[in-house]
């Protein structure tokens, strides 16, 4: 969770005001609300910034407006609600940006937007707030009512308590999904499936700024030079470990030479454990089911050395032109892309291994892909099971007698992981399971801390 700067444009505030609508009435993604928005270098990151924290710590926010103003979010105009969320995203995590400077921004959005009853409210709300503001800086203390995180070790400090008291039976609880902006009834469903302590771990990562993880190209650069570009391109702040370097949330990519030059490519440790679980080496013929964007391909292609055959398959035609951006670019030639939905373009090729990530409720991920935590919904959840068994079905289909078949999800829950996996099993004998594993969200001090949380396992066709 870091902090901004202090020159945030009108244009930055009003395109994270739109995202933030958006997401509110269920009509799409920040991100890609804001990649619309014709916005540009650091107007439009730190308009990710306020977009994307806000819908991170949406629950939060809502919970210290209602504590110290009247505000109840059920019956507040969406506008009004966007204006809201954001500019006390601004006052409460950035504390760069001057707390005029949020408010009054936020008052003329209202006006323009809701009219002058709308600005008056959004007026004394945030007044409110910025009165309650004790310091914007101090040590984090766990379980204090009176203090919102920030990053791993600062919290906003109010002059009153702005959670939920956690002394109590039961009330612990609805302490820290309010502190991790999570629904209560989810948060308890954590406690039960992991227990208490690994709980609030799984809670304070999904609320943290992910870091940017960076894999070397072993065919294009040694591991001395990769650790020498990496500190060129991105400072002493980089921490590399091995073929991995990690970095602060706010590295710019597309300003890197190393990254346009394709000595790296973007992939979270837990997504790369999943790629290489299928083993794949030279040779080999290997199949990428739901390819896009194509981290995973990029991944196999490599531990083949390029020697083989990794074919990318998704139903999407334009996603699976980031696929083929991302080979061209690493300069693999090995990866092929086939479009299409089902068998469609594979005909009855078999394959020494697949690898089928699914589409899933990301609940691993939601630091990632915040908006997963507002629409996470059990009736949602069993609407992608049939999906996931359809997908892991197809992708089985292509896989050689004593070939391998790896399913993975970005999610933690056993319904769409061991739960689709042991249907597969009972209903195709000659298949078996040799490995699987649930990977929990981690954050931490230093980036090198941080992994995604996500499952995957590995099957074995019937005997070689």
């Amino acid at each position: 969770m870091g902090t901004g700067q202090a020159n945030v444009t009108g244009g930055g505030r009003e395109a994270a005001y739109r995202a933030v609508l958006a997401v509110l009435r269920g009509r799409g993604f920040a991100s890609g609300v804001l990649r619309g928005a014709g916005l540009a270098g650091h107007e439009l990151a730190l308009a990710n910034e306020i977009a994307l924290g806000t819908v991170r710590h949406a629950m939060t926010i809502e919970c210290v407006l209602a504590a110290l103003a009247r505000y109840e979010p059920r019956r507040t105009p969406g506008e009004v609600r966007a204006v809201l969320l954001t500019a006390a995203y601004q006052v409460i995590w950035m504390d760069r940006v001057p707390v005029f400077a949020a408010v009054d921004e936020a008052v003329a959005q209202a006006r323009g937007h809701a009219g002058q009853r709308a600005a008056g409210m959004v007026n004394a709300v945030l007044r409110r707030l910025s009165a309650a503001v004790a310091e914007r800086r101090v040590p984090w203390r766990r379980l204090d009512p009176a203090q919102v995180r920030v990053n791993w070790g600062e919290s906003c400090a109010f002059a009153k308590p702005v959670l939920p008291d956690p002394d109590g039976p039961g009330l612990l609880v609805r302490h820290l999904a309010a502190a991790t902006s999570e629904r209560p009834a989810r948060y308890q469903e954590l406690v039960v499936c992991h227990g208490a302590d690994v709980a609030e771990q799984i809670a304070w990562a999904s609320q943290a700024v992910p870091v940017v993880v960076l894999h070397r190209n072993r065919l294009r650069i040694d591991p001395q030079a990769f650790e020498e570009r990496i500190r060129e391109d991105f400072g002493a702040g980089a921490v590399v470990c091995e073929d991995v370097a990690y970095l602060g949330s706010r590295a710019h990519l597309g300003e890197s030479p190393m990254f346009s030059d394709g000595l790296a490519f973007v992939q979270d440790t837990t997504a790369h454990g999943a790629a290489e679980l299928v083993g794949a080496q030279p040779g080999e013929r290997v199949l990428d089911w739901c390819a896009a964007p194509g981290g995973k391909s990029v991944a196999m292609a490599l531990a083949m050395g390029d020697e083989g055959e990794v074919v990318a398959a998704d139903a999407s035609a334009e996603r699976l032109a980031l696929v083929r951006e991302n080979a061209d670019r690493l300069g693999l030639r090995s990866i092929r892309t086939v479009t299409g939905s089902g068998a469609a373009g594979l005909g009855g090729e078999l394959f020494d291994a697949a690898l089928v990530d699914v589409p899933c409720s990301n609940t691993g991920v939601l630091a990632r892909r915040p908006e997963a935590r507002l629409g996470y919904a059990k009736e949602k959840l069993a609407a992608l099971l049939g999906v996931q068994q359809k997908l892991i079905e197809q992708a089985s289909q292509h896989v050689r007698l004593g070939g391998r078949l790896v399913y993975s999800t970005c999610s933690l829950e056993p319904e769409e992981n061991e739960g689709v996996v042991a249907r597969f099993l009972e209903a195709q004998p000659h298949w078996r399971l040799e490995s699987q594993a649930t990977t929990l969200p981690v954050w931490g001090p230093q980036p090198s801390n941080w992994r995604d949380g996500g499952y995957a396992a590995r099957l074995i066709h019937g005997v070689v």
